[in-house]
């Protein structure tokens, strides 16, 4: 008789998206129950936000509280020495900024074992909204992992996000265009999981599928509603509960699986392919043009997904990413490599032939 399977989930507790929404900083503390805060920002940019516009709300509830702007140059040790600290002031953490500043204070969380609010500035991707850090910070972890014995690395669900449209309207253009290809690659990662449940007897969450599907369709309706506006308070809206969405179904997953997929990996091996050739490209430019070829790949329709990109203008084709069609083909090579417990499409490899068709098909060449 088999032992029954519980599942536990851990969502973000504390969940506020809209215009001027850092003013609900003082309810969500409070709420929560957090007396002491450790805030955390980028230099420049994010360093002026965090002391004009989060402290002040921060100070309305809080008097015991910090902040630490990070480093130009943040590595492994400098985030242990940081958990070190934490872990004896007994605090909770603040992460203000884009991806990065969140990967580090997540890294932070979880080798301190403590819980921690995200406050994006940016929706490039999803990553304000679940446990999971970039791939080649996560690759760093688990090297030092091997060679030592720190306190391990646990990843931790944000315990409350506060989505700013209005400071996230400031941000960069490019960066929400990136977030509209993050979110576009979940058809490909649902496909890639469909097909590791079919051929692999791998377990599949339909609930946690359908919701990372989900989060894909409200942009695509934001796009065909809204156009080249999409980019308006309305449309970030739109995008920022999608890209939370997504975070919150690989909480119900328990991995990135509904949210990751083939799609991935090869913007991972393009990650790899950046430190040898010298470029650096956003993370959702490189998920929303390779998604193109995944569904190509999986014999779906690629076009919906170009279609939906050059109604925001983002890359579709190499030479608006930035790269040539070599890197491509030994990224699409080379991804079955990266993690290859988790099957996809590209698990069998992928033959330079066949990836040169499906590029001159897609025409992103």
């Amino acid at each position: 008789m088999s032992m029954s399977y519980i599942q536990e989930i851990h969502v973000p507790r504390r969940v506020a998206f809209g215009p001027n929404a850092v003013k609900r900083i003082p309810r969500v503390c409070e709420d929560i129950g957090i007396n002491k805060i450790q805030i955390f920002s980028g230099r420049t940019h994010t360093k002026k936000i965090t002391s004009k516009v989060i402290i002040p709300q921060v100070e309305r509830t809080l008097e015991d509280f910090s902040h630490t702007a990070f480093p130009e140059h943040v590595d492994l040790k400098y985030l242990q020495s940081q958990a070190l600290e934490i872990h004896d002031k007994q605090t909770y953490l603040m992460a203000v900024g884009g991806g990065k500043i969140i990967d580090y204070v997540k890294v932070i969380a979880g080798l301190s074992k403590t819980e921690y609010i995200t406050i994006p500035t940016n929706a490039s991707h999803d990553g304000f909204s679940n446990p999971y850090i970039n791939f080649l910070l996560r690759e760093q972890i688990t090297r030092t992992e091997k060679k030592t014995t720190p306190s391990p690395y646990i990843p931790i669900s944000p315990l409350a996000i506060v989505g700013d449209t209005s400071l996230i309207s400031q941000a960069p253009v490019e960066s929400l265009k990136a977030g509209v290809g993050d979110i576009l690659a979940k058809w490909v990662a649902v496909k890639d999981w469909k097909l590791a449940h079919r051929l692999k007897g791998e377990n599949y969450d339909i609930y946690a599928a359908t919701f990372s599907e989900m989060t894909a369709n409200m942009v695509e309706e934001g796009v065909r509603s809204l156009g080249r506006l999409f980019f308006s308070e309305k449309g970030i809206r739109v995008l920022m509960k999608a890209l939370g969405s997504s975070g919150v179904a690989m909480c119900i997953a328990g991995s990135s699986r509904p949210a990751s997929g083939s799609e991935h990996l090869v913007s991972h091996a393009l990650d790899r392919l950046s430190y040898k050739h010298g470029f650096h490209i956003p993370h959702g430019y490189q998920t929303g043009l390779v998604s193109i070829i995944m569904m190509y790949l999986h014999g779906g329709n690629w076009r919906r997904i170009r279609d939906i990109l050059i109604e925001v203008s983002a890359p579709i084709t190499l030479q608006e990413l930035g790269i040539d069609r070599d890197i491509m083909l030994e990224a699409l090579q080379k991804a079955h490599n990266i993690r290859p417990e988790r099957y996809t499409i590209l698990s069998e490899g992928l033959s330079k032939k066949a990836a040169i068709n499906a590029i001159e098909i897609t025409g992103i060449d």
